[in-house]
């Protein structure tokens, strides 16, 4: 039997009346209001162009919000500096849709940066890319330049250094843009037990396969507001 008495999760993400725009005039998001649970996965969707990747950007420091507030781990992210920035950007990983990846370092070399900059030991490091490798089917390629691998395979080096550290919040910008069914399947899997294991973990994407049949939580936005979440139309 379910209690219903039973306390929520904290909160891990809070946007309140967000705005976000470009000069001259473009209005990437208006009057975002939306929260995200600790251990939640929540689907963010909607065409290209709607906003998605700049509200993931909001989320980690990247852009600055035009107007309102955003709460990360109950901070507000925009007003931290120096140590207190670089300790709460540690508890979160991004697979950004650019990749972002250095192009002239190996595929393990990239995976590990999070690791080292934590200061992980060597050979915690080396064991984390190794499975993480193997889970993304990527184990023939620990040695391979990164700037010589397909889109495909540079989105996946992408994920899993954005999990490698074990981050509180994984942030996904179109994770599967660019792979078969088979690997997506891979990708899920990473995602969902990184989830399982106590990560939220919010996912941008067009590809309704992914949440099609899905019981997470779903925001759909639409060119930069909050058209519905979870089927239920907002006013």
């Amino acid at each position: 039997m379910t209690d219903t008495n039973a306390p929520s999760p904290p909160i891990i993400v809070e946007m309140i009346k967000v705005s976000k725009s470009y000069p001259p005039d473009i209005k990437a998001l208006a009057d975002i209001s939306m929260t995200v649970e600790t251990g939640e996965m929540f689907f963010l969707i909607g065409m290209s162009g709607a906003g998605k990747t700049t509200l993931l950007k909001l989320i980690c420091n990247m852009e600055t919000p035009s107007n309102g507030l955003i709460e990360v781990s109950g901070q507000n992210i925009h007003q931290l500096k120096g140590k207190k920035l670089a300790r709460l950007r540690q508890k979160i990983g991004v697979a950004y849709q650019d990749f972002k990846l250095l192009t002239d370092r190996t595929v393990a070399e990239n995976v590990a940066i999070a690791m080292e900059v934590s200061y992980k030991k060597p050979p915690i490091i080396s064991k984390r890319v190794k499975d993480l490798l193997a889970q993304l089917q990527l184990s023939d390629k620990h040695d391979t330049i990164t700037g010589e691998l397909s889109r495909g395979e540079q989105q996946r080096v992408t994920l899993a250094r954005a999990v490698a550290n074990s981050p509180t919040l994984i942030l996904v910008d179109e994770p599967t843009g660019n792979l078969d069914a088979t690997t997506t399947e891979k990708v899920m899997n990473l995602l969902n037990k990184c989830n399982s294991s106590g990560a939220t973990i919010i996912i941008a994407t067009h590809d309704e396969s992914l949440y099609r049949r899905s019981n997470h939580r779903i925001m759909e936005l639409h060119r930069g507001k909050i058209r519905q979440i979870n089927g239920g139309v907002q006013v």
